[in-house]
Formats: structure tokens, sequence, C-alpha cells
């Protein structure tokens, strides 16, 4: 296992553990959360893919599946509500059973704003545009 780090002008504001396959994830609870299993939240995760420099206008969002169980569902459903902006740290995955295809991410652990705040940087201040 290894670890990540996060830097914003040199400092430092963010250091957990890198799985393979993991990608961290900013952006807004779309839609509602639906539970699954006992102790598991699924919800989609809308991104920004930027601005069209030709246009300077939005480029379509891109949606990506996520699923986080235990105590980090709890969390996610106590802390957040659809709309929220929120940072993830998650594992990619892929499976094929009985002539299905499933795909998505697993939420590993999220960052909060409280973490991000506590290094004095500005990070939530560039608001994404939806």
């Amino acid at each position: 296992m290894k670890t990540t780090k996060i830097y914003s002008n040199e400092k430092e504001i963010y250091s957990g553990n890198c799985y393979v396959n993991t990608v961290i994830f900013r952006g807004r609870i779309y839609g509602n959360f639906k539970e699954v299993g006992q102790s598991g939240v699924k919800f989609s995760l809308q991104l920004s893919n930027g601005k069209d420099k030709a246009t300077d206008e939005w480029n379509k969002p891109t949606f990506a599946d996520c699923t986080a169980f235990g105590e980090i569902a709890k969390k996610i459903l106590k802390e957040y509500k659809p709309k929220d902006e929120i940072w993830l740290i998650a594992k990619y995955y892929s499976k094929q059973a009985q002539g299905k295809y499933y795909k998505g991410f697993i939420v590993r652990e999220f960052i909060t704003e409280q973490e991000i705040e506590k290094t004095g940087e500005g990070l939530l201040d560039d608001d994404l545009p939806f």
C-alpha cells in the first residue's frame, strides 16, 4: 500500500492510502441516495469537465456511480445531501455476472470541508459550474 498526497502551492493538504485503480473526485452529489444491502448507500456524483476554450462555456458534466459501505456510508448519509459538494477517494470496479456488466466506484474515504479548511487553503472557493 502506498500513500497519496495532495498539494496546493507546495503545501500538503491531504495524505492518505493509495490503492490500485484509485481516483480522487471532487463533485456534487446528483439525485437522491439509495440504500443498498444492510449498510450501503449508492449515489451519482456529477463531475465537471471544465470549460471549452473556444466558446468559454462549460462542457457537459460526467457522472460517476458511487457506492459506500459501513461507517463511510453512515457518515455520508449524516453529513451530506443531494447537490452538496464532496471530495472522494474511490476505487474503480467492474464485473460481469449473469450476462450483465457492472461498473462503478467504491468509496474508500472522503475528505471533509473541515479537513480542507484546516490547511488554510481556499480550495473550496473555486465553485463547480453546477
